[in-house]
C-alpha cells in the first residue's frame, strides 16, 4: 500500500488550513457576544494589544522563554547523556526499570508546590520544573532508540575495534536519533505546559502570571489573550521543530526507502 508524503511546508499548510477556518468562524460567532466569559475576538486581539504597547508582553516572554530553553537544553543534554548509557547497559537498565516506571508515571505538577515551597519563586525553581517535565520523554525515547539498534551493529563495531566514544558518537546516536526526535517533540510541548503551571505557583513575572492574575481580576479578553498566545507559540515551536527534523533525518527516510525497494525486487524476482 503506497502513502502519500507531503514536504515539510506542505504538512504545515494542511494542519493551518483548519485553524485559519476556526478562527475565522469565532470572529463570526463572537462578534455580537456580550457574555463577560466568552468576549469577541476583536475585544481579545485588543487586549492583546494594549498588552504588548505596554512593554511587559516582551520582558514577560524573555523571562518565560528563557527558562524554557534553558531547561529544554538541559533536559537534552541530560536525558540523551543518562538513556544512551542505560541503553548500552542491560543489566543496569534492569535494576533502573522500576524506578523509572514509578516516576514517569507520577505527574510532574505535584512537586509544584514543594519545589517552590522548597527553593522559592525565583528563577531557578522554574527552570528546575520545566527540566523535570522535559528530561523523562528524552531520556525513555534514548532509551527505547539505543536498544532497537540490532546487536550485529554493536558486533560489527567491536569487531573493528571502534573505540567506545567514536562508537557513541558515529553508531549509537544516529541509530538512536529518531526515536530521540520523538522523545524531543514530547518534551518541547510537555515544557510548555509545565512553564505555564510553574508560573502559576509563587511567581511574580512571565506569562503564565500574567494569565493568572488576569483571571483572579475577571479580566477575561487579557485572561484569553495569555492563552491563546501559548497556544500559538506552542503550535509554532512544534511546527519549526519537525521541519528541522524533517531536514535533519532526511537519511532515515531514505534508508527506509532502499529496504522497502530492495524488498520489492527481491518479491518479484521470487
Amino acid at each position: 500500500m503506497n502513502v502519500k508524503s507531503y514536504g515539510p511546508v506542505s504538512a504545515v499548510l494542511l494542519q493551518v488550513w483548519l485553524p485559519v477556518v476556526l478562527v475565522l468562524a469565532w470572529f463570526l460567532v463572537s462578534a455580537q457576544s456580550t457574555s463577560v466569559f466568552w468576549p469577541p475576538l476583536t475585544t481579545i486581539l485588543a487586549a492583546f494589544g494594549d498588552w504588548a504597547a505596554s512593554g511587559t508582553l516582551w520582558s514577560s516572554l524573555a523571562y518565560s522563554f528563557g527558562n524554557y530553553f534553558m531547561a529544554l537544553i538541559l533536559a537534552t543534554v541530560v536525558g540523551v547523556a543518562i538513556g544512551t548509557a542505560i541503553g548500552l547497559m542491560p543489566r543496569v537498565g534492569q535494576v533502573l526499570s522500576p524506578y523509572l516506571d514509578f516516576f514517569r508515571t507520577l505527574p510532574i505538577v505535584v512537586f509544584v508546590p514543594i519545589v517552590i515551597l522548597t527553593l522559592g519563586v525565583g528563577r531557578g525553581p522554574k527552570v528546575f520544573l520545566i527540566f523535570l517535565a522535559c528530561v523523562w520523554p528524552i531520556l525513555l525515547n534514548t532509551i527505547e532508540g539505543v536498544r532497537s539498534i540490532q546487536a550485529s551493529v554493536f558486533e560489527t563495531a567491536r569487531s573493528y575495534r571502534i573505540p567506545l566514544a567514536l562508537r557513541i558518537r558515529r553508531v549509537v546516536l544516529p541509530g538512536a536519533a529518531p526515536q530521540i526526535a520523538i522523545g524531543l517533540r514530547l518534551a518541547i510541548s510537555i515544557g510548555i505546559v509545565m512553564l505555564v503551571v510553574s508560573e502559576m505557583y509563587g511567581s511574580t513575572e512571565g506569562v503564565g502570571h500574567f494569565i493568572l492574575q488576569s483571571g483572579q481580576r475577571f479580566q477575561l479578553p487579557e485572561t484569553w489573550a495569555g492563552t491563546l498566545l501559548i497556544g500559538v507559540i506552542g503550535w509554532l515551536f512544534t511546527a519549526l521543530y519537525m521541519f528541522g527534523e524533517h531536514r535533519v533525518l532526511a537519511w532515515t527516510r531514505q534508508d527506509a526507502e532502499t529496504r522497502r525497494s530492495g524488498r520489492v525486487s527481491k518479491g518479484d524476482k521470487s
